[in-house]
């Protein structure tokens, strides 16, 4: 059956090489993996030097101005579409490895933005059946779109001795990242925020440029869970930010405890659900 297929602008595989599929290049069909090098999950957090900038702050999700944090989006990103798994461009391994994918070839794509939406491949709309053939944790190959990114920057040479992090806050689809041709980590989850420490990938210095690649495999095992009475959309669809810790000592995470009051609600306020 015709479950997916891509049409739009542009689709090309470029022309980095294509390797044979290895066992850790379908990690997207072992639900046993779901994330490699990704950093611990956390609440929403920002960096400030002073608490009298942290409490002078809107409440936002999105990152402040700050000498710490740098903002890839929004911007405009090479992107390569491919209809067929076997067709996504690889980066070679080993010596002859390359610092990204030749993407001379390639579209531009604005980042964020589901690639659906920016007129690549097409939106599936589904209700009570899954967009593929249901063989749980597998998904096909063939008629599964990959979606390759890349773009780059420089750091600060303030960021020197410290901690650097790349942050996603949001990828439809099973993402493979790279930094300078080194693979920096691999995350499913597609809601959610994920990082990778990426200090020992890249140096600080406004001499150094730095390529960031990123490949999206639309479906995975992890589309048996997310599937929904939804819009299947996919790609960098939420903001992208590298930012800037201290390597001493830092906040990485915090909760909150309560706990019960005899009597219950003393203002005589009712709850509400949700």
């Amino acid at each position: 059956a015709e479950w997916a297929s891509v049409s739009g602008r542009r689709s090309t595989r470029g022309a980095s090489l294509l390797v044979k599929m290895s066992g850790k290049s379908r990690r997207w069909c072992d639900e046993t993996v779901v994330s490699s090098s990704r950093e611990p999950m956390h609440a929403p957090l920002h960096c400030w030097e002073t608490a009298a900038q942290a409490l002078g702050c809107p409440l936002t999700l999105r990152p402040p101005t700050s000498r710490w944090v740098m903002r890839l989006t929004p911007a405009e990103w090479a992107f390569s579409l491919v209809e067929h798994v076997h067709e996504a461009p690889r980066l070679p391994d080993g010596a002859a490895r390359a610092r990204g994918f030749d993407a001379a070839d390639w579209s531009a794509i604005r980042v964020p933005c589901s690639w659906e939406t920016a007129g690549f491949g097409r939106p599936i709309y589904t209700n009570t059946v899954y967009p593929f053939p249901v063989d749980p944790p597998n998904v096909p190959a063939e008629g599964n779109a990959v979606g390759t990114y890349q773009t780059s920057f420089s750091l600060p040479g303030a960021w020197a001795g410290r901690r650097t992090l790349l942050r996603f806050d949001g990828v439809d689809g099973a993402v493979t990242v790279w930094l300078n041709g080194r693979e920096v980590g691999y995350s499913q989850d597609g809601k959610l925020p994920f990082e990778f420490d990426v200090t020992d990938a890249c140096a600080a210095g406004e001499a150094d440029r730095h390529t960031l690649s990123v490949q999206v495999v639309r479906f995975s095992d992890a589309s048996y869970l997310e599937d929904q009475d939804q819009w299947w959309l996919s790609g960098i669809h939420r903001d992208v930010v590298v930012y800037s810790k201290p390597r001493a000592a830092a906040i990485a995470d915090f909760y909150a405890t309560t706990s019960l009051v005899e009597g219950g609600g003393g203002d005589g306020g009712s709850g509400g659900g949700g």
